[in-house]
């Protein structure tokens, strides 16, 4: 390849690099810098150029990094994640450039920035830490009781159905989790499975599933269901997730206000089910509230912060719900509650 091709080749690649590229001689004049490199300090390449690089570049991690490689008579390549002053994090490689016979002719440095990979690290790590929560307290919970059971002391029938009540409350929020999981790992939201039954039946399962939480939290339902319902065709499995993973909300949510009611209404128009679930508890935010249904999403509210919760109910239920040519959306007012309302296909007649 002829020499200026050569280079007309690799100048391409510099500029087209989504890295930003530095090249400096042994004065530290500027001899390459790319617009990636550009953007990443606000200067145009035609600025830079030429120009000594010290009084280029602000002072920091980075330039201390670039000069060492200049000045040291035996420069080890760098390769690390520094912070730079816009508060961006960059995967930076820095290497000395030598002829040859050793002598210094300059140093090279690429930049790419990996803020987002952080941000997503961030998240992860606070998504295992909610899980990390969400499994340890119904199993410290489950633990502590059936000790207590098993130790044998004296406990009245009252007290050991209370207990045991309990224990299946906890069991199912494991369940819940599992099976949030299942769904996001395996998308098993995408094929249902069809059936028919009646869905105010299935509701009602799931009501009942919840009364002895929502009891020890104070919080009672109520259910109003529409004269001649017909029958569903759906996957029974995965609508009663749906609805679980709503009234686990409206459960948590309004008992931390220290009780209330949860309105649950059922009916049919245009041959459709319309379900909504209303509770009078916290509230979404409104800067919340376009979110909420993203997948490790948790509201950023004070109050809701010890609830746990690993952002997967609400975006699990609303795939299996578009899985079902359906929808679900929620209104919200910040400290008077929430209404969710799940609108799904009848798909079949009321039979004979």
């Amino acid at each position: 390849m002829p020499p200026r091709v050569e280079g007309q080749l690799s100048e391409a690649l510099i500029q087209g690099s989504e890295d930003g590229i530095l090249g400096v001689d042994r004065s530290g004049v500027i001899r390459i810098f790319n617009g990636t490199m550009g953007k990443i300090f606000s200067i145009s390449p035609n600025e830079a150029i030429g120009k000594n690089v010290w009084d280029i570049l602000p002072k920091c991690e980075f330039s201390r990094a670039l000069l060492s490689q200049i000045k040291d008579s035996n420069p080890k390549s760098i390769q690390r994640l520094m912070l730079f002053p816009n508060e961006h994090m960059f995967s930076v490689k820095l290497m000395a450039v030598r002829s040859d016979r050793g002598r210094n002719l300059g140093a090279y440095a690429s930049l790419r920035d990996v803020s987002g990979m952080r941000k997503i690290e961030r998240s992860l790590d606070d998504v295992f830490t909610s899980l990390t929560r969400e499994i340890s307290v119904p199993l410290t919970t489950i633990k502590g009781f059936v000790e207590t059971l098993l130790e044998g002391a004296y406990l009245d029938a009252q007290i050991t159905r209370k207990f045991l009540q309990i224990i299946n409350g906890e069991a199912n929020n494991l369940v819940r989790l599992v099976m949030s999981l299942d769904s996001v790992v395996k998308d098993k939201d995408s094929q249902p499975i069809m059936s028919r039954f009646r869905l105010e039946d299935l509701i009602q399962e799931c009501i009942a599933t919840f009364e002895p939480v929502a009891a020890n939290k104070k919080v009672t339902f109520k259910l109003s269901i529409s004269d001649d319902l017909p029958w569903i065709s759906a996957d029974p499995r995965l609508l009663r997730q749906v609805f679980v993973n709503i009234l686990d909300n409206a459960v948590r949510f309004t008992g931390v206000k220290g009780g209330g009611q949860v309105d649950i209404n059922i009916d049919v128009k245009n041959r459709q089910f319309i379900v909504t679930v209303k509770d009078n508890g916290v509230g979404i935010s409104p800067a919340d509230l376009p979110h909420i249904f993203e997948r490790f999403f948790r509201g950023s509210g004070s109050e809701t912060a010890n609830l746990g919760g690993a952002g997967l109910g609400l975006s699990v239920a609303e795939g299996i719900v578009k899985a079902h040519h359906g929808n679900i959306s929620v209104s919200s007012s910040k400290g008077e509650g929430s209404t969710f309302t799940v609108v799904v296909p009848v798909r079949c007649h009321e039979p004979n």
